[in-house]
């Protein structure tokens, strides 16, 4: 009769980055790079795509991230309004209604938000699902949001200094989900 050892779990790794976003020793933020739970995450946006390129990206990205989280795009229709103000008004409302219905911490993502780098980016993402917290991002439409909107808000992100339509945002918003997703599970997609 043969015996084997019992077998035990790998240890939690984890990895230290600098703010440059290399490796660094000493630094405050740590991520663990094996824990599997799967996060709730909610991307709540205004209008749906109309550029098949961006559209094709957001659904490769939106495959990839299968596996690190329960992610549910939600839209909610644009305004045909053609006044800017009376746009931005009627899909913030929109918005603040939609988000009524949903739980979790609602991080914006506007113009006036803080920028984080993606290693940073992730580390707040890793955070949240190591509490057990529910994530929805709100992308805004091509005039913005209103002071309501990021009033709601738990946390206001910025993707840029830069600015870009807002179909691409979400093209660009799904790649940094994907790639703070990498960073957490420790593959060589960041580098």
């Amino acid at each position: 009769m043969r015996c084997l050892t019992p077998l035990t779990p790998p240890p939690i790794h984890t990895a230290r980055f600098s703010r440059r976003g290399g490796a660094a020793f000493g630094s405050d933020e740590t991520i663990s790079r094996y824990n599997l739970s799967v996060q709730k995450v909610t991307l709540l946006c205004v209008g749906s795509l109309k550029f098949p390129w961006v559209r094709q990206g957001c659904e490769e990205f939106i495959g990839r991230l299968r596996h690190a989280f329960t992610l549910d795009v939600m839209e909610v229709s644009a305004s045909k309004q053609t006044d800017p103000a009376k746009q931005q008004a009627e899909e913030s409302t929109r918005l603040l209604a939609a988000l009524e219905k949903r739980e979790g911490e609602v991080w914006v993502l506007d113009e006036r938000g803080k920028a984080m780098t993606s290693v940073e980016f992730s580390v707040a993402i890793g955070k949240a699902r190591d509490a057990g917290l529910s994530i929805i991002f709100v992308l805004g439409g091509a005039y913005g949001l209103t002071d309501a909107v990021r009033t709601r808000a738990d946390r206001i992100l910025t993707l840029s200094d830069m600015t870009f339509p807002h179909e691409l945002c979400r093209l660009v918003f799904l790649e940094q989900l994907y790639r703070a997703s990498e960073i957490l599970k420790g593959s060589g997609y960041h580098h």
